[in-house]
């Protein structure tokens, strides 16, 4: 199981995502959130393949008709290639627990 938590501070919305690979390669997404729409979008996402983790334009974490209401801006489906690429292998743990967070910073 990996999980990533996003702060998402222009918005004031914190979603965790938790990504659970099945003995079938099949992985589980389950999206925690105080904001609705990234609950929609974590319900609508439900499962996703490993040839969902390598190809950004077909993978269904970035499938239009799932993301549709949330924003260009959104967090959520980053955490949950993140978290998908953790659990998979394809991201190091080690690294990422020794990193520990990831941001944006917006400049004057």
């Amino acid at each position: 199981m990996a999980t990533v938590k996003v702060n998402a501070t222009l918005c004031d919305r914190t979603h965790y995502v938790k990504v659970t690979m099945r003995d079938d390669g099949i992985m589980d997404v389950d999206i925690v959130s105080d904001c609705e729409k990234v609950k929609e979008y974590g319900d609508q996402l439900g499962t996703l393949s490993m040839a969902d983790l390598g190809n950004i334009t077909m993978s269904r974490i970035m499938d239009p008709r799932i993301v549709e209401h949330l924003t260009p801006t959104c967090l959520a489906p980053v955490a949950v290639f993140n978290a998908a690429w953790l659990e998979s292998g394809l991201m190091s743990r080690s690294l990422a627990l020794k990193v520990a967070e990831e941001s944006i910073e917006f400049i004057e």
